[in-house]
This record gives structure tokens, C-alpha cells and sequence, in this order.
């Protein structure tokens, strides 16, 4: 019984100072994180610089049209967001202004196609007039590859029939 009494005793310390070795000391020290040396990458540099040109970029302008044509309306708010396209093209002239034609699902798909395309180049030939060079635009069309809305709805049907003005990335 004798030897019980101080072999408790001791087994108690020893459980309070691993306790307190696991917890206080051995635990934080496995959440720190091992510092690394920091080496600079050009290609992050690069990534960082081009991710901001994106930001800076206009938002794609928007024109929608009536089902089955391609008589384009300007419309006085959009003609003053040609203009951040315009300076856009003048500060960076190496880039390119992307027209796309987009269409419903109403039709054939080679229909929708030639649809897109004569949308896109009606407002091709509107940003021509407002000054923009030809050479500096390509015009596509994405028929109804690329909805926005749901065609289930008249109303998502009509925000399909579209053309997208945007920079090329």
C-alpha cells in the first residue's frame, strides 16, 4: 500500500505536465505555419498586372432586338457607354472590340446563326458611323449558343435576342 500512495502521486504530476506540455506547447506549435522564403514570380506579376487591365475594362454592352430582326434603334444611354469603348480602343490600341450576334431558340440553328450575324453587323456598321475602325472590330455570331435567360418565358426569349459589344480578352 505504501508504494500505491507515491505512485499515485507521481502519476498525477506527470499527467498534469504532459497535459501542459501537449497543450501550451507542443499544440500552438503545430499550428504555426513553417515560414517560407519568399520568391518573387514573374508569371504572378504579370497574372496581377493583366487581372487589372480586366477590371479596368468597360462592361459588354448589351443591345437587344425584336423577334426575327435586325433593325437596330440607338438608344441615348448606350451611345454614351460607346464612348468608354471608344477611349478604351484609343488607350490601348492593340485591342480589339468583340460584336456578337446572339439569337433565341425560335428557328433553325443555321437561321439563328445568319440571324446573330446580320445583328452583329448592323451594329458593326452603327459603331463605324460613331467612329470605331473596322479593322479594330470583329464581328461573330453565337446564334442561340450562349443564352442569358431561360427560353421558356417570352421575357428570357427576348433578353436572348441580343448583341453583346465587349473588348476581346
Amino acid at each position: 500500500m505504501r508504494i500505491l500512495i507515491p505512485g499515485f502521486v507521481v502519476f498525477v504530476i506527470w499527467s498534469f505536465f504532459a497535459t501542459w506540455l501537449y497543450v501550451d506547447v507542443l499544440k500552438p506549435a503545430l499550428k504555426e505555419p513553417e515560414p517560407l522564403p519568399a520568391i518573387p514570380d514573374p508569371l504572378k506579376s504579370a497574372a496581377d498586372s493583366l487581372a487589372k487591365i480586366y477590371a479596368m475594362m468597360p462592361e459588354p454592352l448589351m443591345i437587344n432586338f425584336e423577334f426575327d430582326k435586325t433593325r437596330f434603334i440607338p438608344d441615348p444611354q448606350k451611345e454614351i457607354r460607346l464612348t468608354e469603348f471608344k477611349s478604351w480602343l484609343d488607350k490601348y490600341p492593340q485591342s480589339v472590340l468583340l460584336v456578337t450576334g446572339h439569337t433565341d431558340l425560335v428557328g433553325t440553328r443555321e437561321f439563328n446563326f445568319n440571324l446573330g450575324l446580320e445583328r452583329a453587323q448592323v451594329v458593326g456598321k452603327h459603331l463605324e458611323s460613331k467612329g470605331f475602325s473596322p479593322s479594330r472590330m470583329e464581328l461573330v455570331s453565337q446564334g442561340e449558343d450562349q443564352p442569358v435567360a431561360s427560353y421558356i418565358t417570352s421575357e428570357g426569349r427576348a433578353l436572348n435576342r441580343r448583341t453583346e459589344i465587349s473588348i476581346k480578352k
